[in-house]
């Protein structure tokens, strides 16, 4: 029974407005059903580190990744920083930017070993169940100093949880913690700037993107979920990139669309075989995608500003592009689509809310109440967006064609990780502890 749930998480539906015997018990991978930040059923909307806090608990370590529920169990990874390793050098970034011997000025932390680990925790207590401990040693490549090692969310059929840490492998694990298989994904850089894109299910699949560098042995990768075994492969030319792939109803069929700097790229999920291929995103491909009403959002926000709307049914790639916005977007932060609007995020904020279907501005420049700055993904429930900032503030924005934030709540910590919401509640990892929000 918990296999037929965990396939309908893999199910595009549209997202739908409902109460609170609507709550969806699960969010189950990163974005949550669907990957759209969307949860159904209606969640406490005030909250400081004192007020409406269920519980709170230490984590070890650090890492970026989004906690993600099943049932009363929390999932989420971590990077303990160990012992120096003198003379220990990042891989020659080969390329990048014409530079060889690139290290980029922000990277850091290739002369220490980390342990790697994931773990679970009582959704009901806060209690730690139970640590993993995939992999502990040497890294292979730099991070960003505000990236960790431990960026990526697992996702879970409600069986089993996988778990990637790129180079230092990609781990299936019972919700007891039993290690049932690892792959080797081999050597995986990325500028030293370090990892972040999620592994998603599919069928009887785990796909995981793995694009590095200048797109030498980039490639999609798709394992049988029981036994690990490699089913597929799809060797690819693009660049590095964070951003998570994402199934998409096209009329008859799904696709598995993947974002990339040169082009964003359709596949059979269950043979890795390109369906088609339509303009790249220019900039590093970080936020995830958005759907809705058909369309499906990319979006970039370094050197280039770019946002589009793709049909994944159009007849021919003259109609894949309906329509471009080309200021707005955030480097890291993703948009995030609630009824017949699409909204957008700069770095600090500043909202752009526009038509899904059209692309047409219904406003723009709406801004946080206090200066911010944003890398964690929206969520959304009833007619409320929430936007949590690096410095701990949530803002509660109105959802609809005006710009409005409600309220601001503060847990007063760092907080780079998406908020996962599910069965009424509200879990929200800052840098040092996971917070229940009820």
């Amino acid at each position: 029974m918990r296999i037929l749930v965990a396939l309908a998480v893999t199910v595009l539906v549209s997202a739908s407005v409902g109460g609170a015997d609507d709550y969806n018990p699960h969010w189950a991978q990163w974005r949550g059903p669907n990957g759209q930040g969307i949860a159904t059923g209606t969640y406490q909307d005030t909250w400081s580190d004192t007020q409406n806090i269920a519980w709170k608990t230490e984590l070890p370590g650090r890492g970026h990744s989004s906690p993600i529920v099943w049932g009363d169990r929390i999932f989420l990874t971590t990077a303990v920083k160990g012992k120096h390793v003198p003379g220990r050098v990042a891989p020659d970034h080969l390329g990048f930017d014409m530079k060889p011997g690139y290290l980029h000025p922000d990277s850091t932390d290739v002369d220490y070993d980390h342990a790697l680990s994931v773990l679970a925790v009582d959704a009901k207590t806060g209690t730690i169940l139970w640590q993993r401990t995939a992999y502990d040693g040497p890294m292979y490549d730099n991070r960003h100093r505000m990236n960790t090692y431990a960026s990526a969310s697992v996702v879970t059929d409600g069986e089993m949880l996988y778990a990637s840490f790129e180079a230092h492998g990609f781990y299936a694990y019972t919700l007891d913690g039993d290690l049932k298989w690892k792959a080797d994904l081999g050597n995986v850089a990325k500028a030293g700037l370090g990892p972040g894109t999620s592994p998603i299910l599919y069928k009887n699949l785990v796909i995981l993107q793995v694009d590095q560098e200048m797109g030498a042995q980039s490639r999609i990768l798709a394992f049988n979920r029981q036994t690990g075994k490699e089913v597929w492969r799809a060797e690819r030319s693009n660049r590095r990139s964070w951003a998570t792939p994402v199934l998409v109803n096209a009329g008859s069929r799904v696709d598995l669309v993947a974002s990339g700097a040169e082009a964003v790229i359709a596949y059979d999920p269950d043979t890795g075989k390109e369906r088609w291929r339509t303009e790249g995103t220019r900039s590093h491909p970080i936020p995830s995608f958005v759907q809705a009403h058909g369309l499906v959002f990319a979006s970039a926000g370094s050197s280039a500003k770019v946002l589009f709307a793709v049909r994944a049914d159009a007849p021919d790639e003259a109609s894949r592009i309906a329509w471009r916005h080309n200021k707005g977007t955030a480097y890291v932060t993703s948009p995030i689509a609630v009824g017949d609007y699409l909204y957008i995020f700069t770095d600090s904020g500043i909202t752009t809310c526009l038509d899904a279907r059209t692309g047409a501005v219904v406003y723009e420049g709406g801004r946080p109440p206090v200066p911010a700055t944003f890398r964690a993904a929206p969520v959304a429930f009833d007619d409320k967006i929430l936007m949590t900032s690096e410095d701990g503030d949530t803002f509660v924005m109105r959802a609809g064609p005006k710009h409005e934030i409600l309220r601001t709540n503060s847990l007063g910590e760092t907080i780079w990780a998406s908020p996962a919401l599910a069965a009424g509640t509200i879990y929200i990892r800052g840098e040092k502890h996971l917070f229940a929000i009820k």
